[in-house]
């Protein structure tokens, strides 16, 4: 029988998107004989700037066997228990998003629905004030909870603040020593066979690389997936407006908080992400509003700490790529296309589309609907981001600016539509497996942006609502005490760096 299996994958740029992809295929691809080959440009950096996660970034690391210590240590990470939201709803209030549960099921019913009955009689608690991550966020508290032990602090999850550069650099010795070539030159030609399938790349070292199946994290030009093959990019600008980004790193200044911020501005919003060793600092606007000085001048105004490098402005279009797999080619990364970091999706969607593939590795006859099925899936993945990116602007009460003005009748995807009017009448919401925002998290957004249902379920009537009243009032205070009893963030991080 003749040996059909992908013998060679080709891996073109570095970074963060390019370096994940190669540790996962190289713990996948581990033991057989497939080459992984990595060419990364001597000339272009590095975007640097996905520098906060969401919790699958310690999904990533379990699948790839490394220790959570080490890669805090190598990279200059900090925890990150969730996102505070400030002034998006009005300037004044703020809310959180909270990693892990609110609460629990009560008597088979969602905790929501419960803690929604006691707001119509009268109950001054906010939904997050039953997260156990909020909790210890509100008080710069941080502990890893351990799963031998579990108590009421452990329904949080988290994830990692880090450097993006660092990172890069951790997973390349990781892939290097699973066996990854990696080559220092720069894309100049990419050649097609017959069938329209890349069959080799011309570097500008001389070297002819040629492959069985090529990866493109080359960012938002595509050179493999777009400019070799022109699948097509699909614009979400207009559900997305915002298109450029101005950031800039500051020393650090306060106490190290375990959460991400994002403060909302007259033209888009500003992000402050604290590490170990510094803060990384950016302001996302849409520059139809702003221009790049002005953007820059805010962002510095408003900046905590010492400045240590200049500010930069990045461009960028939302969307996607009408295929992200498309013959012999996967899109990863910014080549398959960019959705705002508003809630720290970017590592995600590069380890999603990776762990997507290595369980759909086709042979070298690339069957057509292994193919579809993952476009499909990965669709499907950007649009529920999508929606949920979209919905912190669309319920705004802001009318400040003409950025935020345009919100009170900008169009929303209908999928988004249907599901804030489900959840209007009675709080409902249907649970997408496919969704990586769990319920919580919707609860939490849709709460922290005045979306208040007009009635509850009226099956959590069959609870005794004096006892679910008392059993609130107390989860409340009980976690309030346990988060005074836990370790501050930066003294957790400190123990953390001796051993």
């Amino acid at each position: 029988m003749q040996d059909n299996r992908i013998k060679s994958f080709v891996i073109v740029g570095g970074g963060t998107a390019g370096w994940v992809s190669a540790a996962i295929l190289s713990r996948v691809l581990s033991g057989t004989d497939c080459k992984i080959t990595l060419v990364e440009s001597p000339d272009i950096p590095t975007i640097g700037v996905g520098e906060a996660t969401i919790p699958s970034i310690i999904d990533m690391l379990d699948f790839l066997a490394i220790s959570v210590n080490d890669f805090v240590k190598q990279t200059n990470a900090t925890f990150k228990l969730g996102i505070k939201f400030i002034d998006w709803l009005r300037e004044g209030h703020h809310y959180w998003h909270q990693f892990g549960n609110i609460g629990s099921r009560i008597d088979g019913k969602p905790f929501y629905q419960h803690w929604l009955k006691t707001q119509f009689f009268g109950s001054q608690h906010e939904l997050t004030d039953f997260s156990a991550a909020v909790a210890m966020a509100k008080r710069d508290r941080f502990f890893i909870p351990d799963p031998k032990n579990p108590n009421i602090m452990s329904s949080s999850t988290f994830a990692l603040h880090f450097d993006a550069g660092l990172v890069a650099e951790y997973l390349a010795d990781y892939s290097r020593v699973k066996g990854v070539k990696s080559v220092s030159a720069n894309v100049i030609d990419v050649q097609l066979d017959t069938g329209g399938r890349i069959n080799s790349l011309a570097l500008d070292n001389g070297q002819q690389l040629s492959g069985d199946f090529f990866i493109d994290c080359s960012g938002q030009k595509g050179l493999l997936i777009e400019q070799a093959l022109e699948v097509g990019y699909d614009n979400w600008q207009n559900y997305l407006p915002v298109n450029s980004a101005v950031v800039m790193q500051t020393e650090n200044y306060g106490q190290l908080a375990p959460y991400t911020e994002a403060t909302a501005h007259e033209h888009g919003w500003r992000w402050r992400i604290p590490l170990q060793n510094r803060t990384g600092n950016g302001y996302v606007f849409c520059d139809e509003h702003c221009n790049n000085d002005t953007a820059t001048d805010l962002l510095s105004k408003h900046v905590q700490g010492q400045a240590i490098t200049e500010p930069r402005v990045l461009k960028f279009v939302t969307g996607k790529r009408k295929k992200m797999w498309h013959k012999n080619c996967l899109a990863v990364g910014l080549s398959s296309g960019f959705l705002e970091p508003l809630e720290s999706t970017s590592i995600y969607l590069i380890m999603r589309a990776m762990l997507n593939f290595v369980q759909s590795i086709p042979d070298k006859d690339l069957w057509q609907v292994t193919i579809d099925e993952y476009n499909r899936l990965m669709d499907h993945e950007y649009e529920c981001i999508r929606d949920f990116i979209v919905l912190h602007y669309c319920e705004t009460e802001r009318t400040d600016s003409d950025f935020w003005q345009e919100w009170q009748t900008r169009e929303i995807p209908d999928s988004l539509k249907t599901k804030i009017d489900l959840f209007r009448s009675q709080g409902r919401l249907f649970r997408d497996d496919m969704d990586l925002f769990a319920p919580d998290s919707w609860y939490a957004v849709l709460e922290g942006m005045g979306v208040r249902p007009k009635s509850y379920d009226p099956t959590v009537d069959v609870s005794d609502f004096s006892k679910i009243q008392q059993l609130l009032q107390k989860h409340s205070m009980a976690l309030a005490d346990s988060a005074e009893h836990v370790p501050g963030h930066e003294s957790f991080i400190k123990l953390l760096l001796k051993y």
